[in-house]
């Protein structure tokens, strides 16, 4: 199980998230095509928003980790059941040229965004989770090694503070949460022109499935997959 680093800033001050034309977030980076790749896989699986969540201060500048190519963002996708909060850096070209960054890019789903306006989306919790799982996977500098070793991972992140329901969280303030259940009909991977961009989806879970992957580990989380495959839920939040 892997635990998450990074505490939450208070609601109001969200690491100074703001609203961002696409176009301006891309940069210098939009012309190597290092993420259109990228970007047109989320267009396959539905409406992009033009804006994307970026911020004011980078947060590197702040004491988080280091994202490839310094770019943080964060764009939003409608699908007719569903709204994903995706991040957009990770898999930024690296540095030296040599490869697409941390080599994945990482994601939440959810029907209770269906209808949300940006703001709304942005001081989301569900967009507190995925900023917070983005920032480990680049403390770590990616997170596809681990995902080929042992499968789907857990994690528990900081979201007291949140508008997140009393009912995902423990006692200790923190959400569990699934990384890399397959999400059905949709590719786990793109080629890109830098190299492979493996697309990883965080699933938060009830804190009584929480209990079951402490309890049980890697026995647990299997169980917990098999279960939302069969019933439908798969990677997807459900609130």
């Amino acid at each position: 199980m892997l635990m998450g680093l990074f505490g939450r800033k208070k609601k109001d001050d969200h690491a100074g998230a703001q609203q961002a034309n696409a176009a301006d977030a891309a940069g210098d980076l939009d012309h190597d095509g290092s993420h259109r790749e990228i970007d047109d896989y989320w267009a396959q699986i539905g409406d992009v928003d033009h804006d994307v969540i970026t911020y004011l201060i980078n947060p590197m500048f702040q004491g988080a980790p280091a994202w490839p190519n310094t770019r943080q963002a964060y764009r939003v996708v409608r699908t007719p059941n569903t709204v994903i909060i995706a991040s957009g850096g990770l898999a930024d070209r690296s540095p030296d040229g040599t490869g697409p960054g941390f080599g994945c890019e990482v994601y939440i789903e959810s029907p209770a965004l269906v209808g949300a306006q940006f703001e709304d989306l942005r001081g989301s919790w569900m967009f507190a989770a995925i900023e917070n799982f983005a920032q480990n996977v680049a403390n770590m500098q990616g997170i596809s090694g681990h995902l080929r070793q042992y499968g789907v991972a857990s994690m528990e992140l900081p979201l007291d503070g949140t508008d997140i329901p009393d009912a995902l969280l423990t006692e200790h303030g923190t959400a569990g949460a699934l990384i890399g259940i397959p999400a059905a009909g949709r590719a786990a991977q793109v080629a890109t022109a830098d190299g492979p961009v493996d697309i990883v989806p965080l699933t938060i879970i009830g804190a009584d499935e929480l209990s079951v992957v402490l309890e049980q580990g890697q026995a647990g989380r299997d169980s917990i997959v098999a279960a939302r495959q069969q019933d439908g839920r798969g990677h997807v939040t459900i609130t």
